[in-house]
């Protein structure tokens, strides 16, 4: 049986909480009515549909938050269904033992991600990726390539749980991100080679230009 569509797909009570303390935290900090919140409250307790939930956020908080509170039931869904990466215990697994392993494009990124850099590098490219949950678990087993993350701004990367094998490891993001935007997590052990954790560059723009050129899409190197 394939999966609903996205917009589709129904909701429960933790995407209509998460709604509802979104709107109380608007109202709190003067930017909305309260008159105007006992309005959208009622219309979130009895949404249905993550259509349902994103009008009623989508001019309080910037339109990647929107979808980290509404995209928790897909990921429910996703787990139901016995796809990767939707549970802690069948995590999504990128392997590179004698070529590199890459993903980047508008792919959609699942709370839990496992990387093993055999004898070359896995590089996972989040900045136009769509993120289904605010905490994402990314764990690496070091090995002689290296592992990088490119993480979008405003997102965060806590590094403190990575233990540093004869590699290098090196983080340029902040440790917190903003709002409700993701947070990786990134904990495991390095080996030979180096653990990146970092924003795009010059050059990561120039190869995102070209795949838009090129009618953009997902990159999956495998």
């Amino acid at each position: 049986m394939s999966l609903p569509e996205p917009s589709a797909i129904r909701i429960g009570h933790a995407e209509r909480d998460q709604a509802v303390e979104t709107l109380r935290e608007a109202a709190a900090a003067g930017r909305r009515r309260l008159d105007e919140l006992d309005g959208r409250i009622e219309a979130a307790l009895a949404a249905r549909t993550r259509d349902d939930l994103r009008p009623l956020l989508a001019d309080l908080i910037p339109p990647a938050e929107v979808e980290v509170v509404v995209n928790t039931a897909a990921a429910l869904e996703r787990q139901r269904a016995g796809e990767p990466g939707w549970s802690w215990q069948d995590p999504l697994v990128f392997t590179a033992r004698w070529d590199d392993v890459v993903r980047a494009g508008p792919w959609e990124v699942p709370p839990f991600l496992e990387l093993h850099p055999v004898a070359a590098n896995v590089k996972l490219n989040f900045v136009d990726a769509r993120a289904t949950s605010e905490i994402i678990d990314v764990v690496v087993h070091g090995g002689a390539g290296d592992a990088i993350l490119i993480v979008p701004d405003g997102w965060g990367a806590d590094v403190s749980r990575i233990e540093k094998g004869m590699g290098s490891l090196k983080s340029t993001v902040a440790p917190r991100p903003s709002g409700r935007l993701p947070l990786l997590v990134v904990r495991g052990k390095g080996s030979l080679g180096d653990i990146k954790v970092r924003h795009a560059n010059r050059f990561d723009d120039w190869q995102r230009q070209r795949r838009l050129d090129k009618g953009g899409g997902i990159y999956a190197k495998n």
